[in-house]
Order: C-alpha cells, then structure tokens, then sequence
C-alpha cells in the first residue's frame, strides 16, 4: 500500500488559520497497512530520512507516522530569542516538508514491537514494516524544574526552548537593563549542542551594543562537571575574548526558581559530594531536561540503564539497533555521547538512508 494518505487525530496541533492546500486527503478510519520503510517521526531528522531515501529513488517504500501538520525549525528559535526573528518564520505546514510519493500516517502512534515489527496507533491501527526509522525526538520537562513553567516570561526567567517562550525570551533580553544575566544547562541530554553557552554569548553581544554590557555579570551554571564541561564546551571557551569576565559554575543542577526574590535553586555536585545553593538572578535563561517520549522509553527499544536510560539503544557508528537489525534512529532520541544538534541528525539520516537502500538491494 503506496498510496500517499493522511489519517487526521484529534491531537495535533494544527491552527485552524493554517491552509491545508495541497495536502493529503484525510480521513478518521484506523488503518492496518504495510511498508517496506516506516520512518517515526516528522522532526529535522525524520525529514532529513525521507529526503535521503527520496534522492536514492526509494520514497514511494515509505510511511511517515506524524500527527502534527505543523513543522518547527527549532534551531532557529535561538535566533528568535536573541536577534528577535518572528517566531512565526520558525514554522511551515508539515506536508511542505514532505516528498510526495511518501504515505503520510497523520495520527500518533502508541507502542512500538519490534519482534512483531508493528507500530500500534492511538488510533486502532497498526503500521507494519520491514525497516523501521525512530526520529521523534526529545520531549522538555518543565515541570522538572519548580515554579519554571508559570512563570516563563514573567520575573526575568526565560527560554528559547519553546515556540511561545522563544519570542518572551526576546522580549526579556533585548529590554535588559543590567544586573546579573544567569545562563543555565541541565543534567539531561539537551537539544542543540552547545546552545546554552551560546545564547549567553550571543545575548553579550547584544549588550554590548546596547551598552548594557558594562553593566552586567554574567553567570553559567551548568549540571555537567568540570570534565565534562571542558568536552562540550572547551571550544567554544577557547574561541570566546571575553571568556575570563564569565563565572562559570559546574555541577550546578537548576531544581527550583523563586521568582519573586529572583533566586534560582541548584543541587550542587563536586565528585561524591551533594549539595544545594541559590543564586540571585535579574534575567535568568534556562535550557530545561529532556527526556524521550513514553512511547520509546516503555518499548524493548531502549537502553534499560546506564546515563541513556530511555533513549534509543543503537551503534554509535551505524545507528542500528544492535538486537532489532531493521530499527534505526536518528536525532535527539539516540543514546549516543556527543552534542545532539540538527546537522548531525542529517549527517546521521544519510547514514541511515545509505544503510536501508543496502537492505533493500539484498532484498529484491
């Protein structure tokens, strides 16, 4: 089954104002189809898959299981935040994304058995395959962090992590008179590398021109320790001429915000040692935890331990699943070491794409 369709849920988030032109014919049934190449996920990576497959002539095998019509650029939300881009540029109708001989599965899905090589939707359905691509990314934890979620945008806390908070973020940065800027990153894998040190460089240089820098400290709390810190962000530091006014804080795990004496709440770590201390704030920029979706984390999919727990268990090199050989992931979701950001979720899709034609001429 070939055919190019959209199965509509009731949970996706497209606005009503949002033309619907030229995409899928949509339909409420449950479906129980067949593919020779399910790609989960409607993402940066996931896109970046069907693109790859699509160059190698292979998209007419494939089925993309999305609910959301809408597609965001979330790398560019930083650029929201902190050059003041309308948000509304971050995002396009998701079927604009897609190539068109790909089947579109508008619908959510709800578990994934991979002996059976089924996906089970929300819906009733089932979306068998032969290969399977995981890319549905990361979900952020507000509620992780006391008091952060209600008070975003309010109080001098901000975060570009989000399509609604990136434009507050904005609002709160480029409006700041001085005072003490706190930057922080969390325990968690996070999206975007490097990010939570860039926003803070890329906010100095706003300053700077405002004239506002003279009069600012500018703070990074981070929950990786020192070691750690040195391989994610030394590059950054050593390219940085104002790295030395920074004061940088490791092992700083942000737990709480008290929004009306301006205070952020850390649990410290220094080797076997556990602490808890507060920082005053007047803007504080948070990158909050991350987590995979429930869908992965409750499958046979994931790594069961260790520093990964929930993510995708596959071969740093590869990307395949090292017991389900026909599972791939690419993106956020992996549990491979390094920075997870949108290039290397294409360098990792064309990887995999390379990895799925090669099956595929086995096959036939």
């Amino acid at each position: 089954m070939n055919t190019r369709l959209s199965i509509s849920d009731s949970s996706s988030d497209s606005p009503p104002s949002e033309s619907n032109v030229g995409s899928p014919t949509q339909t409420d049934a449950p479906v129980a189809s067949s593919y020779p190449v399910v790609v989960l996920g409607g993402g940066v990576g996931g896109i970046a898959v069907l693109q790859s497959l699509r160059e190698m002539g292979l998209a007419a095998d494939i089925a993309l299981i999305e609910p959301s019509m809408t597609h965001y650029d979330q790398p560019a939300w930083m650029r929201v935040g902190t050059e003041g881009i309308q948000k509304e540029q971050t995002r396009s109708p998701e079927h604009l994304q897609i190539p068109e001989e790909v089947s579109w599965i508008q619908a959510r899905a709800a578990e994934i058995h991979p002996e059976e090589r089924v996906v089970m939707m929300e819906n009733g359905g089932k979306v068998h395959y032969e290969h399977l691509v995981v890319a549905i990314g990361t979900h952020v934890q507000w509620d992780r962090i006391r008091n952060l979620k209600a008070n975003l945008g309010k109080a001098g806390i901000c975060s570009v992590y989000s399509y609604e908070s990136a434009g507050q973020a904005w609002d709160l940065i480029r409006t700041f008179d001085g005072g003490r800027a706190l930057f922080t990153a969390p325990s968690t894998p996070h999206k975007s590398g490097s990010a939570p040190l860039r926003l803070l460089f890329r906010a100095e240089a706003l300053w700077q021109e405002t004239g506002v820098r003279d009069r600012t400290e500018l703070y990074f709390a981070t929950a990786a320790s020192s070691e750690a810190m040195g391989a994610e962000y030394g590059d950054l530091l050593d390219r940085s001429e104002h790295v030395e006014d920074i004061r940088i804080f490791s092992g700083y795990d942000l737990v709480d915000v008290r929004p009306d004496h301006r205070e952020a709440v850390f649990n410290v770590s220094k080797g076997e040692s556990q602490s808890q201390d507060v920082l005053r704030y007047d803007l504080l920029h948070v990158v909050p935890p991350m987590r995979p979706p429930a869908i992965l984390e409750q499958s046979d999919l994931s790594y069961q331990r260790g520093p990964m727990r929930g993510y995708l268990e596959v071969d740093p090199e590869t990307f395949r699943h090292p017991r389900f050989e026909t599972v791939f992931g690419v993106g956020d979701v992996i549990g491979v070491e390094g920075v997870k950001t949108a290039e290397r979720a294409r360098q990792q899709a064309e990887e995999v794409a390379r990895a799925i034609r090669h099956a595929r001429m086995q096959e036939s």
